[in-house]
């Protein structure tokens, strides 16, 4: 479910309907109606739908047919749990099977359904193809021949609302959807709480069997499961109560509401990120530990873990696509990142071992004492008492010293002062910082791994147990291992939020980028996660190797970390950011506070938006089951690099077959540089002609397996062919960006047939003369001051390259003095390494698209052109030869 703004004001006035009796939907009310619109413009009033539970099993509300045979099918499960044998491991293995089953179909057959949806609207088409909203009951006949499947559609919706054929076919196509959806979801639960009582009804009742376990762990179980089953139900109730039934059956996939316009955070969805599919699940785990049933366990890890992977690969790409920051927004927050590595020689820094780099010997020198410090000290150490010392002295030295670093730089900017007093610039002091931490954070966690594996190798954790037996030795790995990759997980999310200059503790070193903190990522919903769940790892170590020198680890790791944040962090930000800033109430606490203090958070209302997506005719289309069936093959085929040479272009020529048809391409030159537009002439049958008929441009390499027939996706290349004959340019997005012999391709009426293909043609880099580059253009620049040298580099990449970009297709008449302008429309990362791409292979000095990420916005041409000429100049006395230097 996706997670929806519902303001309860709208952005638009929408009058109240009221309906007579008789017309009355049955399961809708027509009391608060919303105003919804399709992505095709359409606008129509949304009723009030009523939630799963209550459509279902609520008597006072009337069912549709389809909802009694839920509630039908749902029963059958009890008859079904009588008549098998009960307590046997058949009846558990087939519980286990049919909720696996209903699983799959929530997580693949939904998640199926909603993808085809949200890429294609392939539901909507699918209904409007098959005409299913053309008739008004089961008894109207007025469609000519009315199928089978027509009149039950049409049985089903006139159950729920009479008038529906006065709405949209993708309202309707919700409708049935949902229906689908409550006999999934509901199956999917029914068949979970059977496999949970017959697992606890399991050795006579062992979940409650204090001759096993102490009475007191027997309670703890059962009051800790009751707690977590309660809290998820008021995760659920409080996530529908905001999302409303709208959002809980994924509309937003079918249409908008005027109400529902942008993301919601507020209730539950304030504390966690996806609730519905995070802490929405911890019920399960209640159930499970209520029942002391490892196959209750692993059923919850193996559904959770599949709703995880249906939101990364359903849910959020179509929020990114309809909710999803603006171009601009993201173009900034890419430009930030960018800028932040000139503080780490333009390169990502080492965070542990991740961005390894072996030409960087701090990296080097990182990699192997991790290895000393975690896997060779354990073999050769016979103590682990030795080792435990060497954990504990290695962590202190990373805690103190840090804090007496950070300490300092604060309170008397020492650090900065040492910096400059020894002429090192000061953007290499945040760098030198990095690599000092990160390598004592390194040999620190390195130890704690070595301690382990050592007291692994001597075959048992060690003589001080603090507690828990060794049978709950499976369990304390599930939730240690979950608990370590929460604390990789939650890094992952705070470098994601703050960058690489704020997990090093930049604003300590250098001027604060902004004068706000960030609110993004983690941050929206805690103020400062890495407190907790920065140690929560060595936490995860103590469970799964409970002993008493992973004990004193933990212990220090927690208190070091309430230290820095409390005593050192914390001010340091009050003094930059402020007061208010750092006290803002985190998600969590927003929450808590609202529903102990009644009404004390508010959330107001955003200006109405909305997406009006176009459909790609072309690429819109389904594929074929034959080309389904060829994804991997057509995969490596479009990541293919080959290239051809000329002699081989009349060979692979597949122009020649219809070379003596009605249709026909024309290009001006088989031979066209990166970027440059290309202008065809197309030819057809003017009786024949449909204006669906279509060009595209592929690479040869990709289309030599088929010359009638194409399977690989146009990705924009193309263009519809209004009249039997005419021109038409490709350029910017429509060409390609890279070396390689390409054809032009006639398709007829929107589909992938091909009746006419166009001779090979070549593209190729364009080739920019550097002062120095050649014999040639040194002679030549003896006679060429530095500034005619420098025009004449700029004209060239202005000519060949600069002016052909689409983000600067409007600068033709481009001063090589003024700023060079990007689209922001566009990927603007991406654009800049293209740029870099494109100068680098034709100038043949490579250069970086970091280069252009630091200078956005100031950047001329003619600097870029100075820029390239420095770097020959450099290259070529690097290469010049000694004994032709002393002549």
């Amino acid at each position: 479910m996706t997670t929806k703004s519902s303001s309860s004001s709208s952005a638009v006035n929408v009058e109240k309907q009221s309906l007579s009796s008789t017309e009355a939907p049955l399961l809708f009310t027509a009391k608060r109606m919303t105003t919804g619109v399709t992505f095709s413009g359409t606008q129509f009033e949304v009723p009030t739908t009523h939630d799963m539970l209550h459509a279902l099993f609520n008597p006072g509300i009337r069912k549709s047919h389809l909802e009694k045979a839920i509630v039908v099918s749902l029963a059958m499960n009890f008859v079904l749990f009588y008549f098998l044998p009960l307590g046997s491991t058949l009846q558990l293995s087939s519980f286990v099977t049919f909720y696996l089953f209903w699983r799959f179909a929530y997580n693949f057959g939904i998640g199926y359904l909603l993808r085809q949806q949200s890429l294609n609207n392939q539901l909507v088409k699918w209904a409007n193809n098959l005409d299913l909203f053309s008739i008004k009951s089961s008894k109207d006949l007025s469609p000519a021949s009315p199928t089978l499947i027509q009149k039950l559609a049409a049985w089903e919706l006139t159950s729920q609302m009479k008038d529906y054929p006065k709405y949209p076919a993708e309202f309707n196509t919700w409708l049935l959807f949902r229906k689908l959806v409550d006999l999934i979801l509901m199956q999917d639960f029914v068949l979970f709480v059977c496999v949970f009582i017959l697992a606890s009804c399991s050795d006579n009742f062992q979940f409650i069997n204090t001759n096993q376990q102490g009475i007191w762990l027997v309670a703890s179980r059962l009051i800790i499961g009751t707690v977590l089953i309660v809290f998820n139900y008021w995760v659920k109730s409080n996530a529908h109560y905001i999302i409303k039934d709208y959002a809980w059956y994924w509309g937003d996939f079918f249409f908008r509401q005027f109400n529902n316009e942008e993301l919601i955070f507020d209730g539950v969805f304030e504390m966690v990120p996806h609730p519905m599919y995070s802490i929405g699940y911890i019920g399960y785990y209640g159930f499970a530990l209520i029942a002391k049933s490892y196959t209750v366990l692993m059923i919850a890890i193996v559904g959770h873990f599949l709703q995880m992977v249906f939101l990364h690969i359903i849910e959020n790409p179509h929020i990114d696509r309809i909710y999803g920051p603006t171009r601009n927004e993201l173009n900034s927050v890419r430009l930030s990142k960018f800028k932040d590595l000139k503080y780490f020689d333009n390169f990502t820094p080492l965070v542990g071992l991740l961005n390894f780099n072996l030409f960087r010997p701090s990296d080097v020198i990182n990699l192997l004492l991790v290895v000393t410090y975690g896997l060779v000290f354990p073999f050769v150490s016979k103590s682990t008492s030795t080792l435990f010392k060497l954990a504990i002295a290695t962590k202190l030295i990373e805690s103190v010293g840090v804090d007496i670093v950070l300490w300092l730089q604060h309170h008397f900017k020492y650090y900065t002062k040492w910096i400059l007093a020894n002429d090192i610039p000061l953007e290499k002091s945040l760098n030198n910082f990095a690599i000092i931490y990160n390598t004592l954070l390194n040999v620190s966690y390195a130890t704690v791994f070595g301690l382990n594996l050592c007291q692994w190798l001597s075959g048992s954790p060690t003589k001080y147990i603090v507690f828990l037996s060794s049978e709950w030795l499976f369990l304390r790995i599930l939730v240690g291992g979950f608990l370590i990759a929460t604390q990789v997980l939650i890094n992952v999310s705070i470098i994601d939020s703050i960058g690489y200059f704020g997990w090093f503790y930049g604003d300590f070193f250098i001027p604060a980028h902004q004068n706000l903190l960030t609110k993004c990522g983690v941050y929206r919903y805690l103020n400062n996660p890495e407190q907790i769940f920065g140690v929560c790892g060595l936490m995860g170590t103590f469970l799964i190797f409970p002993s008493f020198e992973n004990f004193i680890l933990t212990l220090i790791w927690v208190v070091n970390n309430f230290v820095r944040f409390n005593f050192i962090e914390r001010t340091h930000m009050i003094q930059v950011y402020g007061e208010s800033a750092v006290s803002t109430d985190s998600g969590v606490t927003k929450t808590f506070k609202k529903h102990l203090i009644p009404n004390l958070v508010r959330r107001g209302s955003s200006p109405l938006t909305f997406s009006n997506p176009t459909t790609n005719g072309v690429q819109g289309k389904r594929r074929s089951t034959f080309s389904e069936s060829l994804d991997v093959f057509l995969k490596e085929l479009r990541k293919s690099k080959n290239k051809l040479s000329n002699q081989n272009m009349i060979e692979i020529s597949q122009n020649l077959n219809f070379s003596n048809g009605d249709y026909s391409i024309k290009l001006e030159s088989p031979i066209s540089i990166i970027g440059h537009p290309i202008t065809i002439e197309w030819h057809s049958p003017e009786e024949t002609h449909s204006p669906l008929d279509w060009i595209g441009l592929y690479k040869v390499v990709q289309t030599s397996y088929s010359k009638y027939h194409t399977l690989i996706l146009s990705q924009g290349r193309w263009t519809y062919l209004d009249k039997s004959k005419g021109t038409f340019t490709f350029s910017g997005s429509k060409l390609f960006w890279e070396e390689g012999i390409y054809e032009f391709r006639y398709h007829l009426d929107g589909k992938h047939d091909v009746t006419c293909i166009s001779s090979p043609f070549e593209i190729r880099n364009a080739h920019i003369q550097i002062q120095g580059d050649s014999e040639g253009a040194s002679s030549q620049s003896e006679d060429e001051s530095e500034d005619t040298i420098e025009v004449r580099v700029a004209n060239a990449l202005q000519k060949e390259i600069l002016q052909y970009l689409e983000a600067s297709s409007e600068l033709k008449s481009f001063d090589i003095d003024e700023p060079i302008k990007f689209n922001e429309d566009e990927d603007v990362v991406k654009t800049l390494k293209l740029v870099s791409r494109l100068v680098s292979q034709s100038t043949g000095i490579k250069l970086s698209h970091k280069y252009f990420a630091h200078r956005v916005g100031t950047l001329t041409t003619r600097e870029l052109a100075r820029k390239l000429i420095e770097m020959q100049r450099v290259l070529n006395n690097l290469s010049e030869d000694f004994n032709k230097r002393l002549e």
